[in-house]
């Protein structure tokens, strides 16, 4: 599987959505996120196998980077909190387009 795959895996991400590959590689995308060429490259590849292969350090953040970029153009549902307490509410999903939340279908 690819990196992408790999790290939305890892529990604590569940609520990153997929930055779509063609969004990662426009150059447009990337402007004034810092990164090494590496970086890209392993997020990029397409074979990433955690156990094998390597990585620069520098992913996870620039992912960071590129994923609240693309969330924040107006095509994204978003999930939220509607509480800062505790256990007190469910997360929900905010819809952008309608202005409005709705439960997260996937609880």
């Amino acid at each position: 599987s690819s990196w992408i795959s790999w790290f939305l895996g890892i529990k604590g991400n569940e609520y990153l959505c997929r930055v779509p590959i063609d969004y990662i590689q426009e150059t447009f995308n990337q402007m004034r996120l810092e990164y090494f060429t590496e970086v890209l490259q392993v997020i990029l590849n397409p074979g990433f196998d955690s156990s094998l292969d390597w990585v620069v350090g520098d992913e996870e953040k620039w992912y960071g980077m590129i994923h609240a970029r693309y969330i924040m153009s107006e095509r994204k549902a978003l999930p939220v909190g509607p509480s800062d307490v505790w256990v007190n509410s469910n997360v929900k999903i905010f819809c952008p387009r309608c202005n409005d939340t709705q439960p997260d279908q996937r609880h």
